[in-house]
């Protein structure tokens, strides 16, 4: 039987397993779209508002799926469920390479939306929360950093196949990438608990007892807490703060004056700030008080807003970027972090799962809130003003989520 005092704890092979699959699976899905956007719009003769369409229905996918994805998890073996599920987000890049019209894209869309929150989104913060008690933190920093880490290496390699081979050839490679680098993973590594490996979570004293119960409320009871949709209100409202201004950076520095290499550079910086923030801030979740985190990323939100008011200049633009690197982090780690804080990990899969989909929301309705807000006045100094607002609401409905944590017996 394995034993925990072994030199690598097993634990770190999951986490490297969600790591791939954020940087090769969710990264090409979500981060990489406008790569393609004008080879594909041209050579299909069609509007870009069309082919962006296809996204939203990645994300109104995910809004249903996230709540049954957590359930069909603890039901079914952990290493089909996300194989099956990382070959379908594979076999959409590949049939995009094969589209002679938009309705394709829509048809696939479907599986995408499937395998980047069943596939990627959802088990890797199950999986970490089951095999880790101690730097659960950390683990969920390095796991989610691979979006950041994949955005900085993939970038550069998708404009240069495109520039040099075209768009199908490139969704096609992408879609073979995502099958070598993740399939084998999830197929042999991957293991849904400790305990299936004789091993117990970081930091839990091994136990002699098989029949060991985990801490926490069950999905039924926690849908009765006040916390939980204080929580999924902290998370809608977060999606908009983190999501509104990525999707309008780069005409907003158009705006105010800002150079297209400008606008380059402060994405890329953001990228790699991303990584940086995700992995200093999971730490600062295990060593600092949850109070304490969720203020200094409502904090941290509220400064980024404040220096892209100026980002067409050096030092606003370097601090803009290193600042909503840490502040993202409250739509990335602290949901996952926050949820088993406050109801455990008896049934944290479904209830994670149910969390997702108002994380799913919240990015959704982004789009929407910074068409809106802009229409009001055609400036995009008021968007930014309601964005600080809102980083305030945010950090405030954490903090009482937090503060309004149920009772549960801990079980042993």
């Amino acid at each position: 039987m394995a034993k925990n005092n072994s030199k690598i704890f097993y634990g770190w092979w999951i986490v490297a397993t969600a790591f791939m699959s954020m940087t090769f699976l969710f990264t090409p899905i979500v981060n990489l779209i406008s790569f393609f956007t004008d080879p594909v719009t041209k050579d299909l003769g069609i509007g870009r508002s069309q082919f962006s369409l296809y996204f939203t229905i990645v994300t109104l996918v995910g809004l249903v799926v996230s709540p049954f994805a957590g359930k069909v998890l603890k039901k079914v073996n952990i290493r089909v469920y996300m194989t099956i599920c990382t070959i379908l987000g594979a076999l959409s890049f590949v049939g995009f390479s094969f589209a002679n019209n938009i309705y394709v894209f829509y048809a696939l869309a479907v599986l995408q939306g499937i395998s980047l929150i069943a596939g990627s989104i959802v088990p890797s913060s199950v999986l970490i929360t089951n095999w880790f008690n101690e730097k659960r933190g950390l683990a969920l920093g390095i796991a989610l950093s691979g979006s950041g880490f994949g955005g900085i290496i993939l970038s550069p390699i998708v404009s240069f196949l495109i520039s040099s081979y075209g768009w199908r050839t490139t969704y096609l490679i992408i879609g073979i990438v995502i099958a070598v680098t993740i399939v084998p993973l999830t197929a042999f590594v991957v293991r849904f608990h400790p305990s299936d490996i004789g091993l117990t979570p970081l930091g839990e004293a091994p136990s002699k007892n098989k029949n060991q119960v985990l801490k926490g409320m069950n999905q039924k009871d926690v849908l009765k807490t006040p916390s939980f949709w204080i929580l999924c209100a902290a998370i809608i409202v977060t999606g908009i703060v983190a999501n509104t201004m990525i999707i309008n950076l780069a005409p907003f520095l158009t705006d105010i004056g800002a150079t297209t290499s400008r606008a380059a550079f402060l994405l890329s910086l953001g990228s790699a700030m991303v990584i940086v923030g995700k992995l200093l801030v999971g730490r600062m979740f295990d060593k600092m008080g949850l109070a304490l985190m969720i203020i200094l990323l409502a904090i941290c939100n509220v400064l980024s807003f404040v220096f892209l008011r100026h980002a067409d200049l050096q030092i606003p633009g370097i601090l803009y970027a290193t600042f909503t690197g840490f502040g993202a982090t409250a739509l990335t780690i602290a949901p996952s972090y926050i949820t088993a804080y406050l109801f455990g990990e008896k049934d944290f899969s479904s209830i994670f799962g149910t969390v997702s989909m108002f994380s799913s929301l919240g990015t959704a309705l982004s789009a929407v809130f910074g068409g809106v807000v802009y229409g009001i006045n055609n400036s995009y100094g008021l968007v930014l003003t309601v964005l600080i607002v809102l980083s305030c609401v945010s950090g405030a409905l954490y903090f009482l989520a937090v503060k309004t944590k149920p009772k549960y017996e801990t079980a042993s």
